[in-house]
C-alpha cells in the first residue's frame, strides 16, 4: 500500500517503506491511507508557510513548486496519525469467540 500511495521519485531520496511497515503495526487499510495523505500534504504545507510569510503578491511564474515527500514528512505524519482499529478490537474478539474456529491446538 505504501509503495502505491507514496511512490518514490526517481531523482529523490528513497522513502523508508520498511520503517513505515514496522511503525504502522495495528493500522487498518484506512489508517494507512490517511497516513499517506498526511505525508503527501507536508510539501504543500511548506509552500503555504512560505507564501503566508511573503507580504507581497508573488507573480504566478515565480510561485514555488511543490517538492517531493521527504522522510521527515513521513515522521510528521506518523506523529499525527493513530490507528483506529484498536477502538473496535473488543468487537472483533467477541465475534471471534462467538463464531470463530473452535479448533483446539
Amino acid at each position: 500500500m505504501f509503495e502505491e500511495l507514496l511512490p518514490s521519485q526517481p531523482d529523490e531520496e528513497k522513502l523508508p517503506y520498511d520503517l513505515l511497515v514496522e511503525r504502522t503495526e495495528g493500522f487498518s487499510g484506512s489508517d494507512i491511507r490517511l497516513l499517506c495523505k498526511e505525508a503527501a500534504m507536508q510539501p504543500l504545507r511548506r509552500i503555504m508557510t512560505l507564501l503566508e510569510d511573503t507580504k507581497e503578491v508573488v507573480p504566478e511564474d515565480e510561485l514555488p513548486t511543490v517538492g517531493p515527500i521527504r522522510p521527515e514528512d513521513i515522521e510528521t505524519a506518523l506523529k499525527n496519525t493513530r490507528p483506529s482499529a484498536h477502538l473496535h478490537a473488543h468487537r472483533y474478539d467477541k465475534f471471534n469467540a462467538d463464531y470463530g474456529s473452535q479448533i483446539l491446538q
